[in-house]
């Protein structure tokens, strides 16, 4: 049965969870879905009376894979640009620009696949736990897609060379080397991913809110 929640959100002791719930199709990322995932991410904030309430956000999927990027009906449509691109990118801005701009900890729980706006949503996170059988992929750029404004938020990660040649190559990345490169905090077994993210957010958000908040005010993303 397909789901009828696109996005759930939950806040469990001061810990926010955001989950992609289309599991029947690999959380692939239509419009309605990214528009729902703006709401439920910004709808934290609201509900929670502000961000003091909240002390880390873990984004996850539903199932067996995180996210199998965008909807293959939408990025190999040959009229993408003229039917999604300006609705995409405005909806994209708009979740990376709240990702960047918490001031508590947030990670990326992936298990499965993290393949394209999953990686990129990775990347505007502070941390990524990837499962020990995850393919993790960045693959605009067999569609014809120029992702550019992925490319200054990975370089910052893994640098020049291996961001270009993640981003011009659109390979899969072993999730051994997604750690060696830095992209990934913690590779675990695929059923302790979340469990995992859950407890690196908790024990930062353990620390006094402040300090945490001045620290990553300090090693913030690229504009």
């Amino acid at each position: 049965m397909p789901s009828t929640r696109l996005v759930d959100a939950t806040v469990a002791d001061g810990i926010a969870t955001v989950r992609l719930n289309r599991p029947e199709k690999l959380n692939a990322v239509t419009l309605e879905s990214l528009a729902k995932l703006r709401d439920a991410l910004v709808g934290l904030s609201e509900n929670a009376e502000g961000d003091e309430a909240i002390g880390g956000l873990v984004v996850a999927g539903a199932g067996d894979v995180t996210c199998a990027g965008m909807d293959r009906d939408v990025v190999a449509d040959p009229d993408y640009d003229e039917k999604y691109g300006d609705d995409v990118a405005r909806l994209t801005s708009e979740v990376y620009d709240f990702l960047t701009s918490r001031p508590y900890p947030t990670v990326v729980a992936a298990r499965g696949a993290l393949i394209g706006i999953g990686f990129i949503l990775s990347l505007r996170c502070d941390f990524l736990v990837l499962g020990e059988e995850t393919t993790l992929s960045l693959p605009e750029v067999q569609f014809g897609i120029a992702a550019t404004h992925t490319i200054p938020h990975l370089e910052a990660v893994v640098g020049t060379r291996v961001a270009t040649e993640i981003a011009l190559a659109g390979e899969p990345i072993p999730p051994v080397r997604a750690l060696e490169l830095g992209l990934a905090n913690r590779v675990v077994p695929n059923d302790e991913v979340e469990e995992a993210a859950t407890e690196l957010v908790e024990t930062i958000a353990a620390h006094d809110a402040h300090v945490v908040r001045e620290l990553k005010a300090a090693t913030s993303s690229p504009e």
